[in-house]
């Protein structure tokens, strides 16, 4: 068995269509020293009772059902899988979306290399549509100080690459979110990594794509927040703008 443990974290919300693909891409893995949680928000088209059928027999996988408090987040899984882990790092996996076989592994390479010194890394993550590869998107920087000035123009994090170390969970705060007490849609991640720079905390960006595929389709979380009368890029980068005087 290899060295450090990672937990992929798939959170599914009437995920029928594509959860099979997304949870057996997960468990069709190189590295060996992992296991999947699979949270279940309260899904009505049948997702649930398809997982329970699908992998509960299986012993790297762990399906847990949980509350749907926040729409179009995936918050519940996110606080609840930190709270209850047990291994090195941990790592969310879409439910529309699938990783290539060697990603784990290439991820756990890198980290492997400087343990003490890469909590958090990132990759980019190559867009599908309609089963075809449709570009890649990535970020880079160079420091924090960098980094801190992409984010006062955009998220330059491509969320569902980030690998978190989980000693890293108390960093892990939507400040803007919580000061101007305003709803988890989603946006959170954009301002819990402000938070992390906020305590110097570094997301390596990686020049290549280890094998993340995200899937755009009209049913994905991102349109439903379309329309909300609260513009949540600009709150945030208000918020840290300030807070950091640039």
């Amino acid at each position: 068995m290899n060295g450090m443990k990672i937990t992929i974290v798939v959170p599914c919300f009437n995920s029928i269509k594509f959860i099979d693909r997304c949870v057996l891409s997960a468990l069709n893995q190189s590295y060996d020293n992992y296991e999947i949680n699979i949270y279940d928000n309260k899904s009505t088209d049948g997702t649930w009772e398809h997982i329970q059928e699908k992998f509960s027999n299986n012993k790297n996988v762990n399906i847990i059902s949980i509350d749907n408090i926040y729409p179009n987040s995936y918050r519940e899984a996110f606080e609840h899988a930190f709270e209850n882990n047990e291994a090195d790092y941990l790592t969310f996996l879409a439910s529309d979306d699938y990783i290539a076989p060697d990603y784990v592994s290439k991820i756990m390479a890198v980290t492997s290399h400087a343990p003490d010194k890469i909590k958090c890394i990132q990759s980019p993550i190559i867009g599908v549509r309609n089963n075809e590869h449709v570009g890649i998107i990535k970020h880079e920087y160079k420091d924090l100080e960098q980094f801190k000035a992409l984010c006062l123009k955009k998220s330059p994090v491509t969320t569902p690459s980030v690998i978190y170390h989980t000693s890293l969970y108390k960093y892990l705060v939507p400040n803007c979110h919580l000061e101007k007490d305003l709803p988890y849609n989603g946006s959170e991640d954009y301002d819990m990594y402000c938070n992390l720079a906020e305590n110097n905390i570094f997301i390596w960006p990686l020049p290549i794509s280890f094998g993340y595929y995200y899937t755009w389709h009209q049913d994905q979380c991102t349109w439903q927040n379309k329309g909300t009368d609260i513009n949540y890029d600009k709150e945030i980068q208000d918020y840290w703008r300030k807070r950091w005087k640039m």
